[in-house]
C-alpha cells in the first residue's frame, strides 16, 4: 500500500515537471523561483553529448559564468542584491528544455509554448539569405547531434 502523502517519480518525470514549473513562475514575473526551478530541471539529467544550449554556450563561456544568477539564488555568497534580466531566465529555461528534449528525445506543449513566445518576443534571430535579420521561424527546441 502507497501513503497518500507520498509521490513516486524519477527523474524523467520530474526535470519536466521542474521546467513547466520555471514557465509558469517565468510568466508571474517570478523570476528567482523560474530561474531556481529551470535550473533544477536541467541539472537532474545526465550530461550527454548532444548540442543543446548548454553545451554550445561552455565553449564560450566558463560554468561559473553560464551560472552566475543561478548560484546566487542557491548560497549565501555574493552580494545582497541582484538584477535578473528576463533574458537571463529566458536562457536559464531553454538550457532545460532543450537538454530534456536531448536526453529524452521528447517534447511537451508548454515547452513548445514557451519557444513559440521567444520566437515571437524577438529572443531568437538568424540571418535571411540577403544578410537582413528576420525572427527564426522553427522551434529552438530540438537538439542537433554533435559532429
Amino acid at each position: 500500500m502507497t501513503d497518500a502523502r507520498a509521490v513516486e517519480t524519477n527523474k524523467k518525470w520530474a526535470s519536466p515537471r521542474q521546467i513547466r514549473a520555471a514557465i509558469g513562475h517565468f510568466e508571474l514575473k517570478q523570476y528567482e523561483c523560474a530561474m531556481t526551478l529551470a535550473g533544477a530541471g536541467e541539472s537532474i539529467l545526465s550530461e550527454n553529448p548532444l548540442m543543446h544550449l548548454f553545451n554550445v554556450l561552455k565553449r564560450k563561456f566558463s560554468g561559473k559564468q553560464l551560472n552566475l544568477f543561478r548560484n546566487w539564488l542557491k548560497h549565501a555568497t555574493g552580494p545582497d542584491k541582484i538584477t535578473i534580466d528576463e533574458l537571463e531566465v529566458v536562457v536559464a529555461i531553454a538550457r532545460a528544455i532543450q537538454k530534456f528534449v536531448a536526453t529524452y528525445e521528447e517534447r511537451h506543449g508548454d515547452f513548445e509554448r514557451f519557444s513559440e513566445w521567444v520566437l515571437d518576443a524577438g529572443y531568437i534571430k538568424t540571418r535571411s539569405p540577403r544578410g537582413s535579420s528576420s525572427t527564426c521561424g522553427g522551434s529552438f527546441n530540438v537538439a542537433a547531434r554533435a559532429p
